[in-house]
């Protein structure tokens, strides 16, 4: 009886090891770019890259509208971003640097950026997120 559990359990051990997801990472898509205005996965705020600038936008009501940059609606201190490569790098403050892989799918509408801290999706202003899972 211990002879069956141990092969049943190596048995499961191994099914469950060669069924490993791939963790090969996405390629970026050369044709996508970041600047534009991105959702965050809450839908409370967005934050539009433009010029090398970071903008961010808060939501006042729920399902309402976000500022712009020119009604100046937006919260006060942009960060500086820049692309080396597939990686996005923001600067907070005076020295304090992110750099997150970007990856994009949904043809261009959903942005997935993975740091060693975090990984989110953001969407594009406007992209229906039910037509792409």
């Amino acid at each position: 009886m211990r002879k069956l559990l141990f092969v049943t359990v190596i048995g499961a051990l191994l099914f469950v090891v060669s069924c490993k997801k791939d963790t090969q990472p996405v390629v970026s898509n050369p044709t996508c770019s970041i600047e534009g205005r991105w959702i965050d996965p809450l839908g409370n705020t967005l934050y539009e890259f433009k010029d090398s600038l970071k903008y961010t936008f808060y939501q006042t009501t729920p399902g309402g509208q976000f500022g712009t940059i020119a009604d100046s609606n937006f919260i006060p201190g942009q960060q500086k971003w820049w692309m080396v490569g597939d990686s996005l790098v923001q600067k907070f403050g005076s020295s304090s640097y992110l750099k997150s892989l970007v990856e994009f799918d949904c043809n261009c509408n959903r942005m997935k950026l993975t740091s060693n801290i975090f990984s989110f999706s953001y969407w594009k202003e406007g992209y229906d997120t039910t037509t792409c899972q």
